[in-house]
């Protein structure tokens, strides 16, 4: 039996899981992993917003929502809303208590002073040599501690994105109802009002005060779930509508058109991070960072980032599509069970970003192609392949698999 894309693309027989979205959310987790190891590795030519302007934040959004739309529709259609409304409350309150438990976690080990904790207490902006505090200082009472880490105003800025998800997912019945009810109209009609609002607000302007929203303003970043949420949902429809020939090599042609666009407009970066040779001169620096600046900022994405993030899912997802046997052949050992653990790795990175930090002052070298860099990339890439593979041994032995959730 072979694929309606053919004997190499996905299997049209695979059964209702979509292996694909898997694949996505491990691909998401070797960005998320690179972004945090704050050492520049041979990956970073490739996580460091050089695929498009897309970051690890984006991917780990954008697949939650493709994931949860999927699965959520059934279980609407079998069980009704009330059984959704409470398995996604109970997923919320699971994501509150693993961000709570692990910042207090960070608190106590740091007061027995056994182990450096400076990568996962603070942040370092090494360009402009600021340091922040993102954990209370040992002085705040422990009650004041207590209260600023079970409301999430503190945490690692490496899993501070769990606090976007607690209130994602606690609102994510309300979309799945609209969903269900195809009420369109008003789902859209809301998100993209609350997109907008949140474009309105300045930068750094906490709607809740809370330590995730420097990074990831909630009323901007939900429209980027709850479309995908609406992808996710309508995965069947969309394939139908798709299995028209036209209609699919058009919208196949426009996405991987827009992403390839989108490529050659990140490799104009003029980040100094990157060596000369790796960076096109199609504009100038000064320009491309007038035009980041609107449409492109991480933490306050215009719709030019929004259609980045678009395309470049559409692309990927045609990409495994078509080609799903020799990337899953590749790649689908290392990238489906780090998908399906993705909350698992997420918690179980900060070990490995703790343990390399003990190497005495291992991240704070900013990287520069002039001096030494260039052999101390190919110790940055095995550290970074040694993180991932270890991760992956982890899953795979289900090593604390029942006290740390998935």
């Amino acid at each position: 039996m072979t694929s309606l894309y053919g004997r190499q693309g996905y299997p049209s027989y695979a059964g209702y899981r979509d292996l694909r979205f898997d694949f996505m959310r491990g691909f998401a987790m070797l960005s998320v992993v690179a972004a945090h190891l704050e050492f520049f590795s041979w990956f970073n030519f490739l996580f460091w917003e050089r695929l498009g302007i897309i970051s690890a934040a984006e991917m780990f959004v954008v697949t939650a929502g493709l994931v949860l739309g999927l699965v959520n529709r059934k279980v609407v259609e079998r069980e009704g809303m009330a059984r959704v409304t409470e398995r996604l409350w109970r997923r919320s309150f699971v994501l509150w208590r693993a961000l709570v438990v692990t910042v207090l976690l960070i608190i106590v080990v740091r007061s027995l002073g056994l182990i450096d904790m400076t990568a996962v207490t603070t942040f370092t902006d090494r360009f402009a040599g600021q340091v922040y505090p993102m954990i209370p200082a040992p002085e705040v009472p422990w009650y004041d501690q207590l209260a600023l880490v079970l409301t999430m105003r503190v945490s690692p800025h490496q899993i501070q994105i769990l606090g976007l998800y607690v209130f994602l997912l606690a609102g994510a019945p309300l979309a799945l109802w609209l969903l269900h009810r195809r009420l369109l109209g008003v789902f859209f009609g809301l998100t993209w009002a609350l997109y907008f609002a949140g474009w309105q607000m300045p930068p750094d302007t906490p709607l809740l005060g809370m330590q995730f929203e420097y990074a990831f303003p909630l009323m901007m970043y939900q429209v980027l779930f709850t479309h995908a949420l609406a992808v996710g949902f309508f995965r069947v429809e969309i394939a139908v509508w798709l299995a028209d020939p036209l209609r699919r090599r058009l919208a196949v042609g426009i996405t991987v058109a827009l992403a390839l666009g989108f490529f050659i407009f990140a490799q104009a970066t003029p980040n100094p991070s990157f060596p000369a040779w790796s960076r096109l001169n199609l504009i100038l620096g000064e320009r491309f960072q007038a035009i980041y600046d609107v449409w492109f900022v991480k933490k306050h994405p215009g719709l030019l980032r929004l259609l980045n993030v678009a395309a470049f899912f559409g692309a990927l997802y045609a990409l495994l599509t078509y080609f799903w046997q020799p990337l899953n052949k590749a790649l689908g050992w290392l990238l489906i069970p780090l998908g399906e653990a993705s909350l698992y790795v997420f918690l179980m990175h900060l070990i490995f970003i703790v343990l390399i930090d003990q190497i005495p002052g291992y991240f704070d070298v900013i990287p520069d192609w002039n001096g030494v860099w260039p052999t101390r990339i190919w110790i940055n890439t095995a550290l970074y392949l040694g993180t991932m593979l270890g991760l992956w041994a982890l899953v795979k032995n289900k090593v604390l698999f029942s006290v740390v959730p998935r």
